[in-house]
């Protein structure tokens, strides 16, 4: 094998290397850059079933509640697996929201939409 030949291979080996690992990490669906915020006058629960039923029928969906927030998973409570969050949280009035999904552009966003179409009515 010549030199040349060696070095190609070096190359295309740490290349292959380098693009399995950065696929390999799958980063909390929070950290992205596809996400939606606001504030709605609906409690937690009513905003997020509302959420709920916008999204496809076969949808897998996750309420969970906690001391601060009421949070809705989209096909996994691990947000390094799930697809979509939203989190709701406050008291009185105003709760704030923030959404968020991943891989926006495959669906055109229908999580984030539907976040904001039940933030207003």
């Amino acid at each position: 094998m010549s030199p040349a030949s060696l070095i190609n291979a070096i190359l295309v080996a740490c290349m292959a290397g380098l693009f399995l690992g950065g696929c390999a990490q799958n980063a909390d669906v929070r950290g992205g850059h596809d996400y939606t915020s606001g504030t709605t006058v609906k409690n937690p629960p009513d905003y997020l079933v509302c959420v709920q039923d916008e999204l496809p029928s076969g949808s897998k969906v996750y309420l969970l509640n906690n001391s601060s927030a009421m949070d809705l998973y989209v096909d996994s409570t691990d947000p390094k697996k799930a697809s979509g969050l939203v989190e709701v949280q406050g008291a009185g009035a105003q709760h704030k929201f923030t959404a968020y999904q991943r891989d926006a552009w495959y669906d055109r966003g229908r999580l984030l939409d539907a976040a904001l179409l039940c933030a207003r009515t």
